[in-house]
């Protein structure tokens, strides 16, 4: 029975890490894990719906509302809330979901929680949107459904230690400000008071510009995956006893042995590690891209009248949406700073795996941490040898 808990603590171990193709039984209690997914998207859901009724039915009765300024500040308020609350949120379950999972329960509250995201939600919505409560249910069953062919197929793992690693560099953000930005904005602040890229702003429909930013992102992806699956096939090579020995020290792993030649990766193995690398990079980027996104906001907001935007354009400038929600913002100054934060995502993601100043930065400490999972791995595949 003991044996059988090590190797239970060493399944999550590599979960955790965003490895589940390295688990050789099958996903549990999948319930539970998708619980902080459902947290995020039920908040999410509430907090559009409360915005989208708030903001007026039009441009002009938005405006009128941010005259008031306890409405402004409320409108704010629930805007942070939007940014801070879903993820909050799913970060406190998460931490439920790790103390549930080690202890065999939460099966209960789990689903508690899956029945008001399907039935409550769309409830809720229908009294505060006047959506249609019955087209919300189908809505909800399929968003659940989703989670759990997610959660079968591992990719909350994959995801979660994303989202993990992402933080993580947050906490670099003064390193990555220092070495990332400075020049990005050399370039690309010259080209913001271009009238061209204004022009061009103003006339791309939103869904358009939209297809712009999945086109650099789709090159950023493209280029990530041919560069990082000759990283995995280089760190396959080698077994790094000595770093996979120290940093099992205080894992589930730490008292497994392994012997003999490493056992090779099969093709889903290495699809999950060359997934896990590019992922993080994206997350990475989309970081960098976010916060160029607000630079050039509030710079935008600062630097740039709206007499300024209009003798660019030939026209007054819009109020702005974002993801449907209304902001006291221009619409051409969000189109413009999009742009330009997808262009600098696509110029951060190349430099990390080829810029040895980023590299040493952003991209080294994944490549370790995927060494040290792959010493894992032999250690797990021996134990199960053994059994």
């Amino acid at each position: 029975m003991t044996g059988e808990r090590e190797v239970e603590a060493a399944e999550q171990w590599f979960r955790r890490r965003g490895l589940p193709a390295v688990v050789r039984g099958r996903p549990a209690r999948l319930l539970v894990r998708t619980t902080p997914a459902v947290a995020f998207i039920a908040a999410w859901q509430l907090l559009t719906a409360v915005l989208s009724a708030v903001d007026g039915e039009t441009d002009a009765e938005f405006d009128r509302l941010l005259e008031s300024d306890v409405f402004a500040l409320g409108y704010t308020a629930l805007l942070v809330g939007l940014v801070v609350l879903p993820a909050l949120g799913s970060w406190l379950t998460a931490r439920w979901v790790r103390r549930k999972l080690a202890g065999r329960g939460g099966a209960v509250p789990a689903a508690v929680l899956a029945g008001g995201f399907v039935f409550a939600v769309p409830v809720a919505d229908g009294i505060i949107a006047g959506d249609s409560v019955p087209l919300g249910l189908v809505t909800q069953l399929a968003i659940l459904a989703g989670l759990f062919a997610a959660a079968f197929a591992g990719v909350g793992s994959i995801v979660g230690w994303a989202l993990r690693a992402a933080f993580r560099q947050t906490q670099l953000l003064g390193e990555l400000t220092s070495r990332a930005l400075p020049l990005l904005l050399l370039f690309t602040v010259f080209g913001f008071f271009t009238t061209e890229i204004w022009q061009v702003g103003a006339a791309l429909p939103r869904q358009r510009m939209w297809l712009v930013v999945g086109l650099f992102a789709l090159v950023a992806v493209v280029f990530l995956l041919a560069m990082l699956k000759d990283e995995v096939s280089r760190l396959t090579q080698s077994r790094t006893v000595p770093v996979g020995l120290e940093k099992l020290r205080d894992t589930p792993l730490a008292s497994f042995t392994a012997d003999g030649e490493r056992v090779p990766l099969t093709k889903l193995e290495q699809a999950n590690m060359i997934l896990v690398l590019v992922l993080t990079q994206v997350l990475q980027t989309l970081v960098l891209a976010t916060l160029v996104f607000v630079f050039f906001v509030v710079f935008g907001i600062i630097a740039v009248q709206h007499s300024v935007i209009k003798a660019w354009i030939g026209r007054d400038p819009t109020s702005g949406t974002l993801f449907g929600i209304q902001l006291p913002i221009p619409q051409e100054l969000l189109q413009v700073s999009l742009f330009i934060a997808a262009f600098s995502g696509l110029y951060f993601a190349a430099s990390t795996v080829t810029d040895a100043k980023y590299r040493s930065a952003f991209f080294d400490p994944l490549a370790d941490h995927l060494a040290v999972s792959l010493v894992a791995r032999d250690r797990y595949l021996a134990r199960l040898a053994q059994a």
